[in-house]
């Protein structure tokens, strides 16, 4: 089927104005040129495209169809002329992040901070939403990349899915918690505890909550509900509550001591965490250094995590 571009922006126009009349003026054309177009479309396709009433110009669901990929080429136009502009400032760029609020409180800082020293000229925008917002943004061609869950729904068919990494969920606490130390602990244990946990709604809230009714806990009544990440862990490092968030997005609190992991009695789901891109497309030079370095961070990460978990067996092993 071969589509000419102008009468998909035509069409566009017309889903926007909700009128023939007024898309021929934003298109300065004449309107019965606007409607030869049209009609045009619709031999091409051998379907209606709009529905033509009193109420104005109604886009049929095949004229939805291509209205959507109208405003993915739109889109692709914008990026591409930003990207010129980008490199006659002498910047690499721009490219758009996507993620998850774990992602964007820990692991894309990683990237960008690795990318910020070897470049300094680079122009990024990192933005934090639900996997659906994200994905929503990445189909449209506002995100270059998303990095969130994945596994717990199929991806669309255009979205390639690039494994990084797989997150535990563990019992956090500030240094110095009276639980430090512990080689695990119990949800019963921490019935009367104050619970620090994200807001209502998320993917990874609602598996806390299934966590507690599949184990017959009842849900924390002292809780502290807190937003962005950053705002969460610091409530941790600050008080005696707990909470229960992924081990690969604490490392570095970890590593440096302000936070302590311990793992949980009850079985929690691993989450599978990855970057997603539009498949077939083909990123700027910053994109494919931001999915480089990104593997690589995230295998060194995991190494890191298999290595913890082989000498934590060793010395229980050696306590015996």
């Amino acid at each position: 089927m071969d589509l000419d571009p102008r009468l998909l922006r035509y069409l566009l126009a017309i889903d926007r104005a909700g009128s023939f009349l007024k898309a021929a003026e934003a298109l300065h054309i004449s309107q019965p040129a606007l409607s030869v177009s049209v009609a045009r479309l619709e031999d091409v396709t051998q379907m209606q495209l709009v529905d033509r009433g009193r109420h104005g110009a109604i886009m049929t669901e095949a004229g939805k169809i291509l209205v959507r990929h109208a405003e993915s080429i739109e889109a692709i136009l914008e990026i591409a002329g930003r990207e010129l502009e980008a490199r006659g400032r002498g910047v690499e760029g721009p490219l758009h992040i996507g993620g998850t609020p774990l992602a964007t409180g820990s692991f894309v800082p990683l990237v960008v901070g690795r990318i910020l020293e070897e470049n300094g000229n680079a122009a990024i925008e990192v933005v934090e939403g639900t996997d659906e917002q994200l994905m929503e943004r990445l189909l449209t061609h506002k995100l270059d990349l998303v990095i969130s869950n994945v596994g717990q729904r199929p991806a669309p068919e255009r979205v390639e899915v690039i494994p990084l990494f797989t997150a535990r969920s563990v019992i956090v606490v500030r240094a110095g918690h009276p639980l430090e130390g512990r080689q695990d602990v119990s949800l019963a244990e921490l019935a009367c505890s104050t619970w620090v946990m994200p807001p209502r709604g998320g993917a990874f809230r609602k598996q806390i909550e299934a966590l507690f009714t599949t184990n017959g806990v009842p849900f924390p009544v002292h809780l502290v509900e807190a937003a962005p990440f950053s705002v969460l862990k610091a409530i941790v490092e600050r008080s005696d509550g707990v909470s229960i968030l992924s081990d690969e997005f604490l490392r570095e609190e970890i590593r440096r001591g302000v936070l302590t992991a311990i793992p949980l009695q009850e079985h929690i789901a691993s989450r599978q965490f990855a970057l997603q891109k539009i498949a077939g497309r083909q990123l700027n030079s910053l994109g494919q250094r931001f999915v480089d370095i990104a593997m690589e961070l995230a295998s060194a990460s995991q190494t890191e995590a298999e290595h913890s978990v082989r000498s934590g067996q060793s010395n229980s092993r050696k306590s015996v």
